[in-house]
């Protein structure tokens, strides 16, 4: 929705604080070898080099996607972006990235490029409900790394190690079959099951 934007090539990497955060954002590319100078091939779409995938955390996730009232500290999800509360009518807002796009945006649709690879949401385990600090260990002495868990495992592989609720939340998040309560003012967004 910014045309400056729109021959772009997008990259997404984490600025994780913790280490089970650092793969939460990550790139697949089509490289030759592993080098700066294939990176900026894949990424310029040279030679045969190209950027595959984008992977990364659910934008409602994060904590500062929309504008947040620190009066009465509630998100704001409204259509507009809005300088003011509408709760509680006080003009102490945290303006959210969602919103701010919103202000800055000056096309009506988004147009990507068709050489733009996809960016694929993916859910952190410790975001799943059910998922506690338990359950991952127990899952990842099993599975070696949480993107096998969220990308590759089928149904039943998870379900063999943690039963089937939990098997069943980490699919459905995977589908996109979970709610995500957005996150702002510094709070990271929710999901929770749509039952």
């Amino acid at each position: 929705m910014i045309s400056e934007l729109e021959t772009r090539s997008f990259l997404t990497n984490s600025d994780a604080h913790s280490l089970p955060k650092i793969a939460r954002e990550y790139n697949k590319m089509q490289v030759e070898d592993i080098s700066f100078k294939e990176i900026v091939k894949a990424i310029k779409n040279e030679d045969g080099r190209k950027i595959l995938a984008n992977y990364g955390l659910d934008p409602k996730l994060g904590k500062y996607h929309r504008t947040y009232c620190d009066d009465c500290e509630k998100s704001i999800e409204t259509k507009e972006p809005v300088e003011f509360c509408p709760y509680c009518g006080g003009k102490n807002v945290t303006f959210g990235v969602f919103d701010r796009i919103e202000l800055i945006k000056d096309k009506k649709e988004s147009k990507s490029p068709s050489k733009r690879p996809p960016y694929i949401y993916q859910v952190p385990l410790g975001f799943i409900p059910g998922v506690g600090g338990k359950t991952i260990k127990k899952l990842l002495d099993t599975f070696d790394t949480e993107m096998n868990i969220l990308h590759k495992l089928s149904e039943d592989d998870i379900e063999a190690v943690v039963g089937k609720k939990v098997a069943e939340n980490i699919v459905n998040a995977r589908e996109g079959k979970m709610e995500v309560h957005s996150g702002g003012g510094g709070v990271y967004g929710k999901v929770v099951s749509k039952n």
